[in-house]
C-alpha cells in the first residue's frame, strides 16, 4: 500500500491531493484538484506490486468508456502505461447507501422503488455493453444529489476476457455473491442480478440480507433470508433463491415494489416466483404458461432475460449525472474460515438427520450423559467431514485435479477433527447448560409430584420424559449454536454418503424410529438411568 500512499498536497499526474476518500486491499482513492481548480475522484493502484490490480484498473476504464448511462460514473482522465495508474471520474458529493441507511434508515416505498430501478436500470445497461460487474454490493452504489450511481468496476470484466481472479480466489464481497458462483459458476449477468437483489434488501431492511463475515456464505448457500412484508419483498426473496429458473428480472422485482405485478399460482398448486407478472400482462397468462415470461404486456422468451448473453431490457427512468467511487477491496470466499463453504452443496436429508437427531437425544432418558457425548462427537465428526470435502475443494481449485488428492486430504482427517472439536466447543457449552437445565427442571418438577403422579410407573416415565427434554433441547442449541453452519452441511453430506437414494434415506429414517421404539420399551420394563460418568440420579 506504501506505493498508493499519498497525503494532502502532494501531486498525482497532475492532480494536487485535497483528502483520502478511502482505501482498499490494491488501491485508494483521493479527492484531488487539476490545474483548473476542478475537484475530482482519483483511483489510484499500486500498478509495480500488484499486476493484477493493474489489469482490473485498465478494465474498469475500458468497461466505463463503453457505458453510457446517468447512474454510471464518467472517466474525466486516465494513465495506464506510467508508473502511477490512475483514472479518474468526476466528482459528486455522496454517501455510499451503506452509509445513507445507516445514517437515515432503510428506504421505503417510492424511494426505495427509485432506488430499484435506477441502479437496476445502470446494471442492465452494463450488461447489454457485455460487462458484468462482479462486486454489485451496498459500498459499491452512492448516493449523489441526483439518485443512486452504481461505481467500482474493478472487479468487471467482458463476458470475452479471461478471468483475472487470483489462482484458488472467489473474488466478491461475502453475503452478495450469487450461490452459484459461490458454487464455482463464471460471474455473469444473472450473478450480478442476485447481488442486485441482495443490495435492494439492504436498502429494504438496513441489514445485510444474509449477515456478514463467516456465516454469510452458508446462509447464501441456504437461501436463508427474512424480509419485511412490504410491498415487492415476496418478489425480491425469489430474486434471491438458489435456482436460477425462478428468479423474477430486476424489472419485475422493480414493478412489485410498485404495485404493478401480482404472483400467479403454478400449474401444480404452488406458488412460483417465476410466474410474477405485471397486472397489465395478466392476460397474457397462457404465455406464461407455455414457457414465456410475460413482462410489459408481452410475451417474451426467458432467455432473453436469464440467458447468458442477454440481460433484461431496462426499466429505470434516466436520471442527471452523479458519480464517485469507492469501497474496499472485497474479501475471497476462502479467506473466511468456519462459515465458509466455497463448494457445491449436496442434497439435503431433513427427515434422515433430524429423526437420527431425535434417536440420540432420545437414548438422554436412559443415558444422558453418553447421548450428549454422542451429540457433541457427531458433531465433530460431521465438522471434519465438510472441512476435509472443503479443503479437497480449495486443492484442485489451485492446483487441478490430481491423482491421490482424496487419499491425501483423508490422512489429514485428524487435523480436520482437531479444528473442528475446538470449534464446536461455544455451541457444545451452550447445550450443555441448557440441556442441563431443561433436564434437571424437569426432573424437579416430575419428582415433586407437580408434573407427574407418585405411583413408580409415572415417575419413571417422567424422569425419562424429563431426560429426553434435555437431550432434545441439548440437540437444538447445538444445530443452531454459534458458527454451526459448517456442521450442519457437513450432516447432510455424511446423510448424503450414507443414504444415496431415497430408499436408503427411508430406510435410516426406519432405523431411528425402531431405535426410538427401543428406548421406549426400556423405559416400560422399568430401566433405570445410567449416569456414567458421574453418580446416580436422584431417587
Amino acid at each position: 500500500m506504501a506505493g498508493v500512499t499519498r497525503e494532502a498536497g502532494e501531486d498525482i499526474g497532475g492532480y494536487v491531493v485535497i483528502e483520502t476518500l478511502g482505501r482498499g486491499g490494491s488501491g485508494a482513492v483521493y479527492k484531488v484538484r487539476d490545474a483548473g481548480g476542478h475537484e475530482a475522484a482519483l483511483k489510484l493502484v499500486d500498478a509495480r506490486h500488484d499486476h493484477v490490480a493493474a489489469q482490473r484498473l485498465e478494465r474498469e476504464v475500458h468497461a466505463l468508456q463503453a457505458l453510457r448511462h446517468p447512474a454510471v460514473p464518467r472517466i474525466l482522465d486516465a494513465e495506464l502505461d506510467g508508473d502511477e495508474t490512475f483514472v479518474v471520474f468526476e466528482y459528486i458529493p455522496g454517501v455510499s447507501v451503506w452509509q445513507h441507511v445507516q445514517d437515515h434508515g432503510p428506504l421505503v416505498g417510492e424511494e426505495l422503488a427509485t432506488f430499484a430501478e435506477r441502479t437496476a436500470s445502470a446494471l442492465e445497461a452494463a450488461h447489454r455493453a457485455g460487462v458484468v460487474h462482479r462486486d454489485v454490493t451496498p459500498s459499491n452504489i452512492m448516493m449523489g444529489p441526483d439518485g443512486p450511481v452504481l461505481i467500482d468496476f474493478g472487479l468487471s470484466h467482458r463476458e470475452q476476457d479471461p478471468r483475472l481472479t487470483r489462482d484458488g480466489l472467489v473474488s466478491g464481497t461475502a453475503g452478495y455473491v450469487a450461490p452459484e458462483v459461490i458454487d464455482g459458476a463464471v460471474p455473469g449477468p444473472i450473478a450480478d442480478c442476485w447481488s442486485w437483489a441482495a443490495t435492494v434488501a439492504y436498502a429494504m431492511t438496513g441489514r445485510a440480507p444474509f449477515g456478514s463475515g463467516t456465516g454469510a456464505i452458508s446462509k447464501t448457500l441456504e437461501a436463508d433470508v427474512d424480509l419485511p412484508r412490504v410491498p415487492g419483498a415476496e418478489a425480491l426473496q425469489a430474486a434471491l433463491g438458489r435456482d436460477i429458473g425462478d428468479r423474477p428480472s430486476p424489472s419485475e422485482v422493480v414493478a412489485a415494489m410498485r404495485g404493478a405485478t401480482t404472483v400467479m399460482a403454478r400449474s401444480d398448486g404452488g406458488l412460483a416466483p417465476t410466474a410474477v407478472m405485471t397486472a397489465s400482462a395478466a392476460h397474457s397468462a397462457s404465455a406464461a404458461q407455455s414457457g414465456m415470461a410475460v413482462e410489459g404486456g408481452a410475451a417474451v422468451d426467458p432467455t432473453l432475460i436469464y440467458g447468458d448473453d442477454e440481460p433484461s431490457a431496462s426499466t429505470g427512468t434516466p436520471a442527471s449525472v452523479p458519480s464517485p467511487p469507492l469501497s474496499g477491496d472485497p474479501i475471497a470466499l476462502e479467506d473466511a474460515d468456519a462459515g465458509t463453504l466455497p463448494i457445491a452443496r449436496v442434497r439435503r436429508h431433513h427427515l434422515m438427520v433430524a429423526t437420527w437427531m431425535l434417536a440420540v437425544a432420545g437414548a438422554a432418558a436412559l443415558a444422558p450423559f453418553v447421548a450428549f457425548f454422542v451429540l457433541v462427537g457427531g458433531a465433530v465428526v460431521v465438522r471434519a467431514v465438510q472441512r476435509r470435502a472443503h479443503a479437497l475443494h480449495l486443492a484442485r481449485q489451485r492446483k487441478g485435479q490430481r491423482r491421490g488428492d482424496a487419499a491425501l486430504h483423508t490422512l489429514g482427517l485428524p487435523w480436520h477433527l482437531l479444528r473442528a472439536a475446538g470449534e464446536t466447543v461455544p455451541a457444545a457449552l451452550i447445550a450443555a447448560g441448557l440441556g442441563g437445565a431443561t433436564a434437571a427442571g424437569s426432573w424437579w418438577l416430575v419428582s415433586a409430584e407437580h408434573l407427574a403422579p407418585g405411583t413408580d410407573a409415572a415417575q419413571a416415565w417422567g424422569h425419562a420424559i424429563a431426560l429426553a427434554a434435555g437431550g432434545v433441547v441439548a440437540a437444538l442449541a447445538l444445530w443452531w449454536g454459534p458458527w454451526m453452519a459448517m456442521t450442519r452441511e457437513g450432516a447432510h453430506r455424511v446423510a448424503d454418503a450414507l443414504a444415496p437414494t431415497r430408499g436408503v434415506a427411508a430406510a435410516w429414517v426406519v432405523v431411528a424410529l425402531a431405535a426410538l421404539g427401543v428406548i421406549a420399551v426400556a423405559v416400560y420394563l422399568g430401566a433405570t438411568p445410567w449416569s456414567w460418568p458421574l453418580p446416580e440420579l436422584p431417587a
